[in-house]
């Protein structure tokens, strides 16, 4: 179940209708327990188990044999917030280098929905229902999970957001069902800062210290349309990890003309055109005229992220 963007301009903040929660700043896992055999999954379909071993035995000790949760992996920096660059570390580790490296970036698996629980399948019962089966399923104090909070107002919510630089709030509509797969109103994403998902589309070249690595990455999203349409490059926040797994990933998505069908990408010297499968998350202060982003941040791979679902900032 996805969200929808809030249109409302934050007036849905007041609206007793709706639950709210903090809008975490991770990646969207699905959790399926079977017994002894517990899987992780993002939004993509992407395997996700072997990135996040301890979370894989939290959810294996849980009650229930079979379990199916719907929740966000999360990293937090040293004042306890959600640190997507930081989560990074572990997006891109897996197996033996996935269990080192959650001795460096610990993660937290945060709850806030469940599909079935043993022989129930739970998506036809109110979310208010579902938060109630979470509390009963996950301890309270959880090394490694815990059940996220929910808030009935979401004003001073959102307003904690602005304060400490949280990404922001998600609304829920009480009484709302689990509706797999769909976008959908009743769960309305409310955001402090600008930042958006988009597909990759080309690279440059870099020189200098970036010498024979990434320069800067060809961005595109989809428009109403369905159109794939340029909206900028970036290079600045690409260290030198992410380059290189990026660089390997692209050079195998190459091909000789772009992808896009709205928008400017011209041929120059260094750069190189590919299909547009990878999705990036980027921090920016807002947009041109023509639609690009001014001043772009690079945050980090999304994996969980289909490109399908990169559309055209607002």
């Amino acid at each position: 179940m996805l969200c929808e963007r809030d249109v409302s301009n934050a007036r849905i903040l007041d609206d007793r209708e709706f639950l709210f929660e903090l809008k975490l700043d991770g990646v969207r896992i699905i959790a399926d327990k079977k017994k002894d055999r517990v899987s992780l999954s993002y939004r993509k379909k992407r395997d996700a188990t072997a990135s996040y071993p301890e979370i894989v035995d939290a959810v294996r000790a849980l009650p229930h044999e079979r379990l199916v949760l719907d929740g966000e992996i999360v990293a937090f920096d040293d004042e306890g917030r959600p640190d997507f660059e930081r989560l990074g570390t572990r997006i891109q580790s897996w197996g033996k280098d996935a269990r080192h490296a959650a001795t460096k970036v610990p993660v937290m698996y945060v709850v806030f929905d469940v599909l079935e629980a043993g022989d129930r399948d739970l998506t036809k019962m109110p979310i208010e229902d579902r938060k109630r089966v979470l509390e009963e399923l996950i301890p309270p104090k959880g090394t490694h999970i815990r059940v996220h909070p929910t808030f009935d107002t979401g004003k001073q919510l959102f307003e904690l957001c602005r304060a400490h630089k949280l990404e922001g709030v998600v609304a829920k509509r009480r009484g709302s069902l689990y509706r797999v797969g769909d976008r959908t109103k009743d769960w309305i994403k409310v955001k402090c800062e600008l930042d958006v998902d988009l597909v990759v589309v080309g690279w440059t070249e870099g020189d200098g210290t970036r010498y024979g690595s990434i320069g800067a990455l060809d961005l595109g999203a989809y428009d109403r349309e369905g159109k794939l349409v340029a909206r900028g490059s970036v290079g600045s926040g690409l260290d030198g990890d992410t380059m290189d797994i990026l660089l390997d990933a692209l050079k195998v998505l190459e091909v000789k003309k772009p992808v896009l069908e709205g928008g400017r990408l011209v041929a120059k010297r260094g750069r190189h055109f590919v299909k547009p499968e990878i999705v990036v998350s980027v921090r920016y202060t807002g947009l041109t005229g023509e639609g690009l982003m001014r001043h772009p941040v690079f945050r980090g791979i999304r994996p969980d992220v289909s490109p399908r679902d990169c559309t055209v900032p607002q």
